[in-house]
């Protein structure tokens, strides 16, 4: 998974985006190279969920284009895997396992039998220190144990970019410090991410690169 030298992971070419008449983002650019870690923070309704949301095709882009070593692609397009997302409220299935969140995906989407998908789990279940937990259900995990089943799940897709809505907002503050951990641990591994948050001060201990954004003045 390593960058074609010369080329960025993840660059944004003049990025536009409005919702009705009100401009949200406004020819954004920016380069990312692999194991980059990107803070974007700024106050509410600057635009850093929507920026996020359309980095991981969540939100399609009125203008511009999105580059991946150099070759334009569409983070809407469902069959591309390239960018993966931990939501602020995590969207497990409450219905389902620790490990049946985990290899959901990996099952419905990469048509991996049950015993590939888990046997591919082993090793991010271990990395997270998830192990002890895979028979749990969400409604017996804290707010931190949560947040690492998400990462899990999201990584199992195998994205080059991984991206994070408020990672610190519903955890204790002592936690923060192991979110931070686990951020650099991925890195080490060549994950690019990128992360919003009203945490500043997590955000800059984190971050190779800080994006600050700010509402657009009519």
């Amino acid at each position: 998974r390593e960058a074609m030298s010369g080329n960025k992971v993840l660059e944004l070419k003049n990025i536009s985006k409005s919702f009705g008449t009100r401009k949200i983002i406004d020819k954004l650019n920016l380069s990312l190279d692999q194991g980059d870690i990107l803070s974007i923070i700024g106050p509410s309704g600057a635009g850093k969920t929507t920026l996020i949301r359309l980095i991981a095709g969540l939100e399609s882009a009125d203008s511009g284009k999105f580059l991946h070593n150099g070759k334009e692609f569409d983070p809407t397009d469902r069959n591309n895997h390239l960018v993966g997302m931990v939501f602020q409220d995590y969207n497990l299935f409450p219905n389902l396992s620790v490990m049946d969140n985990i290899t959901l995906a990996p099952i419905m989407v990469n048509k991996m039998s049950k015993a590939e998908a888990e046997k591919a789990a082993a090793p991010v279940l271990d990395q997270l220190d998830l192990d002890k937990f895979k028979t749990l259900y969400p409604y017996q995990l804290s707010g931190g144990q949560k947040q690492r089943v998400a990462i899990a799940r999201a990584l199992q897709m195998k994205p080059e970019i991984l991206c994070y809505d408020e990672p610190t907002s519903a955890l204790d503050p002592e936690l923060v410090g192991k979110v931070k951990d686990i951020f650099l641990k991925l890195k080490q591994t060549g994950m690019t991410q990128v992360i919003i948050t009203h945490d500043h001060q997590f955000g800059k201990a984190v971050a190779d690169k800080i994006l600050k954004v700010e509402p657009i003045e009519k």
